[in-house]
């Protein structure tokens, strides 16, 4: 009976400890909704983020008038020469 009521008492030091550990670690996880809201302010960022920025086909555009001007600027100096 002794022996019985040792491992009890071990049990129930056991049990608080890891009810101590578990009040101290779970306010400081996240829920599944605090999960879905970041995913959704994520997205939100991430779709207005990316529509401020210039396209590919803008980029190259800007590239090809670019090297167009310099071109001619070198045709403009090797006339004038």
């Amino acid at each position: 009976m002794r022996d019985v009521r040792s491992a009890i008492g071990r049990l129930e030091a056991t049990t608080l400890k890891i009810e101590t550990m578990l009040a101290a670690t779970l306010p400081h996880l996240a829920t599944k909704a605090d999960v879905a809201d970041l995913r959704t302010e994520l997205k939100y960022e991430l779709a207005t983020g990316l529509a401020d920025k210039p396209g590919k086909t803008y980029m190259w555009g800007i590239l090809a008038a670019l090297l167009t001007a310099y071109a001619c600027g070198l045709a403009g100096i090797a006339f004038l020469k």
